[in-house]
């Protein structure tokens, strides 16, 4: 008996709306992430230079608290279109070439540790 080989052929025409949807929240939760980072940094304690020292200017020495809070629904918007893109990822993951998002992967996993962060931190 001869075993017929199937041929594979490609009848996607292009990126469907799924893989799309995927690509464009990946590139949405990198923008919130440098907004995260962005806020963070800014929320942050003021550190102290010499010329702080030297012409005796009152730095912030505490966390600038509302901008923490900004930053925590960040995190918690940034999780939620993660899992709606990987919710999306697993969908169209269907054949050997398509691949899961490693970016929004990596953006949930940064999310929740920094949810958690802040809920034990603050």
């Amino acid at each position: 008996m001869e075993q017929k080989e199937r041929e594979f052929v490609e009848r996607r025409k292009g990126p469907d709306l799924l893989v799309r949807l995927v690509h464009w929240l990946g590139i949405i939760a990198w923008i919130i992430m440098f907004f995260i980072l962005g806020i963070t940094d800014r929320a942050k304690p003021q550190t102290v230079t010499f010329f702080d020292r030297f012409f005796k200017v009152q730095v912030r020495e505490t966390w600038n608290y509302s901008l923490v809070q900004w930053a925590f629904y960040l995190m918690i918007l940034l999780s939620i279109l993660c899992v709606l893109g990987l919710i999306a990822n697993v969908l169209r993951h269907k054949r050997k070439s398509d691949r899961y998002s490693f970016s929004l992967i990596m953006m949930f996993i940064l999310a929740v540790v920094g949810i958690m962060m802040y809920l034990a931190s603050f």
